[in-house]
């Protein structure tokens, strides 16, 4: 795979990554042989994520007593642990059965922002040509967004916030990347492609100014949904943490140059704020991570048994009349 060039999309939830990687697709970017389906009031436009690569995140996620929504750090050197190695085999395997003979190709999963350290081994394997594009969405945004699907409270949405973009910048440092802010997607798709196109010093399959009309239908304002207020009385450590790292990613987008230390004192202090919670209230959220791992892994069990398999065709005609 040497000759192929992949474009890893890192992002938080609800940040614009479905957006992004669609909009890549309009130029020709593969992303795999199956996708998941456009969900009516939440990804209109469609997901853009690889179902076998996301159902394996999942898993390994599960296997770890974790999942997307956790508001604990993953352990210390977890992708060196034997129960990962399984996982990093079935990505390997499903990279090469997919993406072998594209030219360029893209993934993304909002989960690879924590799952970066085993991307970054496999890829080298792989031997691929990487560019990681960073996607930043206001986080007030990506919280209200959050609210209204999920149900969270602002509070959990900021630390999920910060968890994905820190690591995504921590993981990826040092390597090439392109910082893209949602507001230059949304507003000049066309200016975001030849920025992407330039930075990572490759040529889209279908030029960009052959998909205009491809670009202009796919992308329209009123795929956003959320608009931030006014930010200028906060006070509260959450917010102000959110508000510096995404004042410094937008900065990173617009091509200024920003010392790490800025990014690292975001670091320090949101690892502070989490050293303060109680035990109690870690020991809760580990007992419930260990109940919902255990519940869905048994899923998987099944999902994956004779039984299962014999009614899945009946599955997938549901599925598709319930699409159209």
């Amino acid at each position: 795979m040497k000759n192929n060039h992949a474009l890893i999309i890192l992002g938080m939830h609800r940040s614009g990554t479905s957006l992004l990687t669609g909009l890549l697709s309009q130029v020709g970017v593969q992303m795999g042989k199956s996708l998941y389906a456009p969900q009516k009031g939440v990804n209109e436009k469609g997901f853009w994520e690889h179902e076998d690569i996301v159902d394996t995140h999942d898993e390994l996620l599960l296997n770890l007593d974790s999942q997307w929504d956790d508001l604990l750090p993953l352990a210390d050197n977890w992708w060196e642990s034997a129960r990962i190695k399984p996982f990093a085999e079935k990505l390997s395997k499903l990279v090469r059965r997919d993406f072998s003979a594209a030219r360029i190709w893209a993934l993304k999963d909002p989960r690879m922002c924590r799952l970066l350290p085993l991307w970054l081994s496999i890829l080298a394997a792989s031997e691929v040509k990487v560019t990681f594009v960073c996607m930043n969405r206001n986080p007030f945004e990506v919280a209200a967004s959050l609210q209204r699907r999920d149900g969270f409270s602002r509070e959990k949405a900021f630390v999920l916030w910060l968890s994905h973009s820190l690591s995504a910048e921590w993981y990826s440092r040092g390597l090439p990347r392109i910082f893209i802010e949602f507001d230059d997607v949304v507003q000049n798709p066309v200016q975001t492609l030849l920025k992407i196109e330039q930075e990572s010093t490759t040529l889209f399959p279908l030029p960009i100014n052959e998909a205009i009309e491809k670009i202009s239908s796919f992308v329209s304002p009123g795929l956003r949904h959320h608009v931030a207020d006014k930010q200028d009385d906060i006070c509260e450590p959450l917010p102000l943490m959110a508000r510096e790292l995404h004042r410094i990613f937008v900065e990173l987008a617009g091509g200024k140059l920003v010392p790490q230390e800025a990014i690292d004192e975001v670091h320090a202090n949101f690892r502070a704020y989490r050293e303060k919670w109680s035990p109690e209230l870690i020991e809760q959220i580990n007992y419930l991570n260990r109940e919902r791992a255990d519940y869905r892994i048994k899923f998987f069990q099944i999902y994956r048994s004779l039984s299962w398999l014999t009614v899945k065709p009946l599955w997938l005609i549901e599925k598709m009349f319930r699409k159209y």
